[in-house]
């Protein structure tokens, strides 16, 4: 079961709710104590951040359930979206995308067959990222768990500097060792490689079960990370801090101490109305769906314990979180730190019969929890549709940096940040009172959609629960041990991907006073890379108001002139930049 620790030295002690197993914590030397920020009459010129990025948790099948810690910490002292949507719903995009702030039109490769990172032309987005923009403004970063899919072995620019911490991966494996347990990173401190016995001479640290933090991946990125803030608090320096914890991705292995024995033991998976769809159902849908089989009870036990041990990883989670800010509030830095927890996509457990993943135009991979607090935040909801691509604009606004072009996405910082309360730093109230609009003008303009865009990655399968399952060893799904895909897309293997048909761009709209809450996409082969050939093109419509799960299909009953002006208007969006994305 967790343990409380304590991890510094003197008088600096932070009681970190991170799981250990019989594993001590080594003291930290050389450090002094922290200046208490909360002591100071006057707020600091820029604030911390923390980013907490989870993998495939989802908010539509109450994906933040397992995070009570962080509900009494985060949520309930400030703002929860209700319609915070991610831009591209696969893992190397999406991450891109948070880091840029651009559309996915925008650093993805020029072709389908170009190398990249599941399309992303990673040339768009290391080097602009937002963390370059926050060293420039003074800041020390440190990033630790899951960066890009293809991750930078050495810092990327932002990451680099002497007191900057990089312990970082590509996510790991999909199945173990190398996924939860054993997995590895590249370390770095500044420039340099961090020398320790789990390290090697080029930068690669591997866990180990029987060395620290019982080799949990949550647990090892939780520790590093509160290591590395007691080092740079007591500089004076902002900082920033990215926690990217692979959970709940797949394999979603539990620490041993959460395998069992909790409340989540009797739960199974949310059986909405789109779950197990009928063939006649799936008609109206995209081919993906169309052709998709039935669900069978040995899958759907399959899901259920799926279910259960994402969130079972989840809880560890929510300990990483407790953890830091046990430690940020420790060294005294709560009243000048903003916290952001979010996910980089949804997931589907037997929604459409996607017995798995994500990649789809629907809510249930689209919609993602989002929650903040902070200096000048008060509690209430935030309802305005936004995304991972608001994330960078809305960091930069909150660091007081002003920036020469305006990114894709745009900062919610105007609609949360009270300027007026004493405790928002000097340069984040500037640049928020600089603006020409106040907060309501700012609510008023803001855009009542949200845009989507996906490139398939291929014909992916799933049997029962991932692909190729006959290949891997599986120690918590063993009734999936031995199934194999093959056959036609209409067997009871099941596809989550498609290049022939699930290629989408698609607005999402919220409260919209045309169209009210609404989805409309278009989905293509992946060879109509820019939508040229628009006989080519399927369309789905759903009125989000009175059929939330997406299952009957408007576009054959909706008037020519609608879908004119909805393909003109996601047309624009698919070719837009900066400040042309900001449409009302």
């Amino acid at each position: 079961r967790p343990k409380a620790f304590s991890l510094g030295t003197g008088n600096m002690t932070t009681m970190a709710r991170i799981v250990l197993v019989a594993v001590a914590v080594a003291c930290l030397a050389h450090l002094t104590q922290a200046t208490d920020v909360s002591s100071k009459t006057t707020a600091p010129q820029r604030p911390n951040i923390v980013l907490f990025l989870q993998d495939d948790q989802d908010f539509a099948l109450g994906g933040l359930s397992p995070l009570r810690q962080a509900k009494a910490r985060v949520t309930d002292k400030g703002g929860m979206a209700t319609n915070w949507f991610i831009h591209t719903p696969v893992c190397c995009p999406s991450r891109g995308e948070l880091l840029s702030g651009r559309y996915f039109h925008n650093i993805r490769a020029d072709t389908p067959k170009a190398a990249s990172c599941m399309h992303v032309n990673e040339t768009k987005v290391n080097p602009v990222s937002f963390g370059f923009h926050l060293k420039q403004a003074g800041y020390t970063l440190g990033w630790f768990g899951k960066h890009l899919n293809q991750c930078p072995h050495n810092p990327p620019p932002g990451w680099d500097c002497p007191t900057c911490r990089w312990f970082a991966n590509g996510g790991g494996r999909d199945h173990e060792p190398g996924g939860y347990l054993n997995a590895s990173f590249t370390n770095f401190y500044g420039n340099e490689v961090v020398h320790d016995k789990y390290t090697s001479r080029n930068g690669e640290y591997t866990a180990s079960t029987s060395g620290e933090y019982a080799g949990y991946t949550t647990s090892i990125i939780a520790n590093k990370s509160i290591e590395w803030l007691h080092q740079v608090a007591p500089l004076g320096k902002p900082w920033f801090m990215a926690v990217a914890p692979k959970a709940s991705h797949f394999p979603a292995t539990p620490a041993q101490w959460y395998a069992r024995g909790t409340y989540i033991d009797h739960l199974s998976a949310p059986r909405t109305p789109d779950w197990n769809m009928t063939k006649e159902q799936r008609a109206n849908h995209h081919a993906l769906i169309a052709n998709q089989g039935p669900i069978t009870n040995d899958q759907a036990d399959a899901i259920d314990l799926h279910f259960q041990n994402r969130w079972r990883t989840l809880l560890s989670v929510d300990d990483a979180i407790a953890g830091v800010l046990d430690a940020v509030e420790e060294l005294g830095q709560s009243k000048n730190t903003y916290i952001f927890i979010t996910s980089d996509h949804g997931y589907n457990l037997g929604q459409k019969n996607l017995v798995t993943c994500k990649l789809q135009a629907y809510d249930h991979s689209l919609r993602i929890p989002m929650i903040f607090a902070g200096p000048g935040i008060k509690p209430h909801v935030f309802q305005h549709p936004a995304s991972n691509v608001d994330v960078a604009p809305t960091f930069l606004d909150l660091a007081g940096v002003k920036l020469d072009q305006p990114l894709d996405g745009q900062s919610i910082a105007p609609l949360v940040v009270d300027p007026t309360d004493p405790d928002v730093p000097q340069l984040t109230r500037q640049v928020l009172e600089a603006k020409s609009d106040g907060a309501a003008e700012v609510a008023a303009a803001w855009p009542n959609f949200h845009l989507a865009e996906y490139n398939a990655l291929g014909d992916i399968c799933s049997c029962g629960m991932h692909c190729n399952a006959k290949e891997i060893s599986w120690p918590f799904y063993p009734s999936l041990a031995g199934m194999s895909c093959g056959g036609p897309k209409t067997a009871v293997a099941h596809f989550n991907d498609d290049v022939g048909s699930n290629n989408f761009r698609a607005l999402r709209f919220v409260n919209s006073s045309t169209y009210g809450s609404m989805l409309y996409a278009e989905f293509t082969t992946l060879e109509n890379w820019d939508y040229v050939n628009e006989d080519a093109i399927f369309v789905e419509i759903y009125d989000i108001d009175n059929d939330p799960h997406e299952m009957h299909n408007l576009a054959a009953t909706t008037s020519p002139e609608v879908k004119a002006a909805l393909h003109k208007q996601l047309h624009a969006m698919f070719g837009c930049k900066g400040a042309s994305c900001h449409q009302p």
